[in-house]
């Protein structure tokens, strides 16, 4: 590319396409800090919550795919004598990831931290209160998220609402609100156990005011998991929340395995009748169905992993993540050498330079995880 070319070509400022994310160097945490959870399902608005209080952006996501596919520690902009963090968790409804591989990610940072002594000081839980009901999701993800903390641990717990400006009313709002508090299926049993329910209805001055109640509270927890894990060697398949997700992939097992009796019985009357279209269509129901068994049972052998194990399968997961993105950001880099006119030039540098900051933003996020994870002292980012 000529100087003068290079002249031509507008700064990333004026493009349209704003700025890029910034990306902070990979903090200490010390087991004195403040460390607070932000949980939920995909779309809560978890990431927003967290970017309210720190001034490293993170991507939010406002599409099926969610943003936040791996645990994420940012520090908190708020002043205090302390260190504060905030963790920001994927949810388990990921688009891409099964249950099973969310409570690893989940575990696995949990019980790092809890082995270098490091105690969470709360845990945030965001419900959207726009949802007209509670769907399967939400409430398998609720389930999942008690067995995580366990009784001991609800008393930390601060169950926010958000989205408040998508209700209709004030009074549907509050509706819900109540439902959400005094029904035994959502809310009831964690208020019971002295969790807190809070409005995330005004933005970073809301977002503010739960965390400094969790400050102000200042109850060190440790969760069921960690304690299950570490302490007493359990599998994960063994604790609470990874006996809620064998429960949801044995009961997607049976239903699965009942589906291939019924296609093989309609398939060998379809063969008798020599009806070879439904024969086709049968063949392809089957091969799906047999391939679903095949995912539950993979699922089942991921439960099976104890602390040790599941440390060495993240580890090898995140080399090889790793090591995918600079084999991408090797690729990125060799296409701005094959351009061939100025014009062309032109456009693959400059999508070239935003793919690639992209790039590496991931991959300094992986690394810094990874160093959280495996090195000696828990750096996280």
């Amino acid at each position: 590319m000529t100087a003068d070319s290079n002249s031509r070509r507008p700064s990333r400022t004026n493009t349209g396409f704003g700025e890029l994310p910034k990306i902070p160097e990979p903090p200490d945490i010390e087991p004195e800090d403040i460390v607070i959870a932000v949980m939920g399902i995909t779309g809560a608005g978890k990431t927003t919550f967290v970017n309210y209080l720190t001034e490293h952006d993170l991507k939010i996501g406002y599409g099926l795919e969610p943003c936040t596919q791996s645990v994420q520690v940012v520090p908190c902009s708020i002043e205090h004598r302390n260190k504060i963090w905030l963790v920001d968790t994927p949810g388990f409804d990921d688009t891409f990831k099964t249950d099973a591989d969310i409570l690893k990610e989940v575990a696995n940072w949990l019980n790092t931290a809890y082995r270098m002594k490091i105690k969470l000081t709360g845990i945030i839980y965001l419900h959207r209160i726009m949802d007209v009901r509670v769907g399967g999701v939400a409430t398998r993800n609720l389930r999942m998220f008690k067995k995580l903390c366990g009784d001991d641990g609800l008393g930390s717990v601060v169950l926010a609402t958000t989205m408040w400006s998508s209700v209709t009313s004030e009074g549907v709002g509050k509706r819900r609100e109540a439902e959400l508090e005094s029904s035994p299926v959502f809310w009831k049993h964690m208020v019971d156990h002295g969790s807190k329910v809070f409005r995330q209805d005004k933005g970073g001055k809301s977002a503010l005011e739960i965390v400094q109640y969790l400050i102000q509270k200042r109850r060190p927890v440790t969760l069921d998991i960690q304690r299950e894990m570490v302490d007493q060697n359990m599998k994960l398949g063994q604790t609470g929340a990874g006996s809620e997700v064998a429960s949801e992939v044995e009961k997607a097992r049976q239903h699965y395995e009942k589906r291939l009796q019924e296609i093989r019985k309609e398939l060998e009357d379809a063969m008798r009748e020599r009806d070879n279209e439904r024969r086709e269509e049968l063949e392809e129901m089957k091969e799906e169905f047999e391939n679903k068994m095949g995912r539950g049972q993979e699922e089942f052998r991921k439960l099976q992993a104890d602390s040790e194990q599941l440390n060495q399968e993240m580890k090898e997961r995140y080399e090889k993540e790793i090591k995918d993105l600079a084999d991408r950001i090797q690729e990125k880099d060799k296409m701005i050498l094959e351009a061939q006119t100025e014009k062309d030039q032109w456009k693959r540098d400059h999508e070239h330079d935003l793919e690639m900051e992209k790039l590496k933003l991931q991959m300094k996020w992986k690394e810094q995880y990874y160093k959280m994870v495996y090195a000696t002292r828990c750096i996280v980012m």
